[in-house]
């Protein structure tokens, strides 16, 4: 943990935003500025990645082998993190027409040391469902690929980095912001690609199953965690958060999500949304990109002009980073 402490700027800070709308619907709204935490291990992938990494050092593993695409904020910050922290990495990418200067998330990835291996788009999709180097090795897919010299003393992290381990620093998150606030806010809301960082700040707020069948829970009183998706068609996604807090014992009592601000889907955009993120920044000084956060921001601006938040709501916005994915040909 001493390592980790040394370059990451933990709390990171959070702070209010002032604008007549808010006024007008008399909320308090704050940004988590996770995008402050390391300049490369930012946002949600460090707090998906820290016990993941911990685990890795506890099983005495040397390498950590994952997936995804082109240009994901997940191979970036698990290159990053092998580089700051002394793993090797090992990425499985998908798209065999791809190499290392494909897009300059890759050519990170590839400065700071980690193997690339580029499958077809069919394998990446079998191959990806795989969450441990037993069943890995035994696939049929990874002899087409040079993926089996780097599976001994390995640890696999899926892709986007949600994994029960991913659950423990949404839920560290949670009470981060609890203690720099002195109060329980009423929603905090975060983009949503796989899943991760909404399952993680739910599991901080679940309802545990007694003998006798009585609810009781966890917290005297609840927060709502809200969840804007960036992908087109994303109810799987929603889905899979229910699942994976089924699975850990995490019977979420209560939290919600929207499905229509993806802006035409993953990456996608809209003039409405690149002028709402340029206003954002040039009034805020807050840099945010249009893949993730952006529209997250954008959503929650909509709702509280909709009157979805009830007045004297505390509204906290994370920040999940991802600064690296901006398009700076269309937001500059």
């Amino acid at each position: 943990m001493s390592e980790f402490e040394k370059i990451l700027n933990l709390p990171s800070p959070i702070q209010e935003i002032f604008e007549p709308l808010f006024e007008e619907k008399k909320v308090k709204v704050f940004v988590k500025r996770d995008d402050l935490i390391h300049a490369e291990i930012s946002g949600n992938k460090w707090r998906k990645l820290k016990y993941n990494l911990l685990k890795t050092n506890e099983l005495d593993k040397k390498s950590i082998l994952t997936f995804g695409g082109a240009f994901s904020n997940h191979i970036y910050a698990v290159a990053a993190a092998g580089k700051h922290f002394g793993f090797e990495t090992i990425g499985i990418i998908r798209g065999d027409e791809l190499n290392e200067n494909s897009s300059k998330t890759l050519k990170f990835a590839s400065d700071c040391g980690m193997k690339l291996i580029f499958v077809s788009r069919n394998d990446f999709r079998v191959l990806r469902e795989i969450q441990n180097i037993d069943d890995l090795k035994k696939n049929e897919y990874i002899n087409k690929y040079p993926i089996p010299q780097y599976l001994n003393n390995t640890i696999i992290i899926p892709e986007g980095g949600t994994n029960d381990f991913a659950l423990k620093g949404g839920y560290e998150l949670v009470d981060e912001i609890i203690d720099q606030l002195g109060f329980k806010p009423t929603t905090i809301c975060t983009a949503v690609g796989t899943g991760g960082t909404l399952a993680g700040i739910c599991s901080n707020f679940h309802v545990e199953i007694l003998p006798i069948g009585i609810a009781v829970l966890k917290k005297a009183e609840y927060i709502l965690p809200l969840g804007i998706a960036v992908l087109k068609n994303a109810n799987y996604v929603f889905e899979y958060i229910r699942k994976l807090l089924i699975d850990n014992d995490l019977q979420t009592f209560h939290w919600d999500g929207f499905l229509e601000y993806h802006c035409g889907g993953y990456g996608k955009t809209t003039p409405e949304l690149i002028n709402f993120i340029k206003k954002f920044e040039e009034k805020h000084k807050i840099k945010l990109e249009q893949v993730y956060t952006g529209k997250m921001f954008f959503a929650i601006y909509k709702l509280i002009e909709e009157n979805w938040f009830q007045p004297n709501s505390t509204i906290v916005l994370l920040h999940t980073g991802g600064l690296q994915g901006r398009n700076t040909d269309i937001l500059d």
